[in-house]
């Protein structure tokens, strides 16, 4: 045995041992509030050695699981949500889309022919205007809240069952599950009022508030349309390229617009 393995073969029982004297028993190991450093095979070295009896052994590996569970929870949450904005983030936009691209064909195939109006799927991409003058004029600290703030009022005016997604830089990406396009532009220009309406402090310090506007770009699919596709995923950027296209549509002729896609809208 190496001088460095019997070093840290020490190290553990010692480990152990400091362990066992600190929670005495199970009143004690109750109270402890950070378990980060409990591992299971901890737990089946203190039944070995007779310091746990079964039954407990049993609740603490049961609770060192749940916490384990908890931690993958709030990993997978942080890797999907933009820490900025505290909205999803575009990698969390590519898993919904793909989804809710084959639930909707799924959905379409079981019961769209027993309805009379077509299951449809609304995406909106969000961009707000003149962003860039935002950050030239009173710097990317500012910008910041503004993004923050955008997000905040998206996430205020959607249903629980749409998500939102920062895209990218100033742009947002929302899904509306369910939503036909009629109910979709509505939508859309109903945040669009709420974000001009609404002052976006830039310095709490000073109380200083700015207003901006933002161009939304809107795109329907519908079940039926997507019926013959057996893999969804290929139809991701197709989607997202036709909100695109209505987006620059209505940057290009006048920004502060909601704009529906159509077959005569091309880059």
């Amino acid at each position: 045995m190496t001088t460095n393995t019997l070093q840290f073969a020490l190290n553990e029982n010692k480990r152990i041992k400091d362990l066992a004297d600190s929670i005495g028993n199970l009143t004690k190991m109750k109270k402890m509030s950070d378990l980060s450093t409990l591992r299971p095979e901890d737990i089946l070295v203190l039944f070995q050695q007779g310091k746990l009896k079964e039954k407990d052994t049993m609740f603490w590996l049961g609770v060192l699981a749940l916490n384990a569970e908890e931690k993958a929870k709030k990993h997978e949450m942080l890797a999907t949500m933009d820490e900025l904005t505290q909205v999803y983030n575009r990698r969390a936009f590519i898993d919904n889309i793909s989804k809710e691209l084959a639930r909707l064909r799924a959905k379409h195939l079981q019961i769209e022919q027993l309805l009379s109006e077509p299951i449809t799927l609304t995406i909106m991409m969000v961009d707000i205007d003149h962003f860039k003058h935002v950050n030239d004029r009173y710097g990317h600290l500012a910008g910041d809240m503004v993004l923050r703030g955008v997000a905040g009022t998206l996430k205020n005016q959607v249903r629980e069952t749409d998500s939102v997604f920062r895209f990218g830089g100033e742009e947002f990406v929302i899904l509306l599950p369910d939503t036909p396009k009629e109910l979709g532009v509505e939508a859309a220009k109903r945040i669009i009022k709420a974000i001009e309406n609404n002052k976006f402090t830039i310095n709490k310090r000073t109380g200083k508030e700015v207003r901006v506007t933002a161009s939304i770009g809107v795109h329907s699919v519908e079940g039926r349309d997507i019926a013959n596709v057996r893999v969804t995923d290929m139809l991701i950027p197709k989607v997202i390229a036709k909100a695109d296209e209505a987006l620059y549509f209505a940057k290009e002729n006048g920004r502060n617009q909601v704009v529906l896609w159509n077959k005569a809208m091309k880059k």
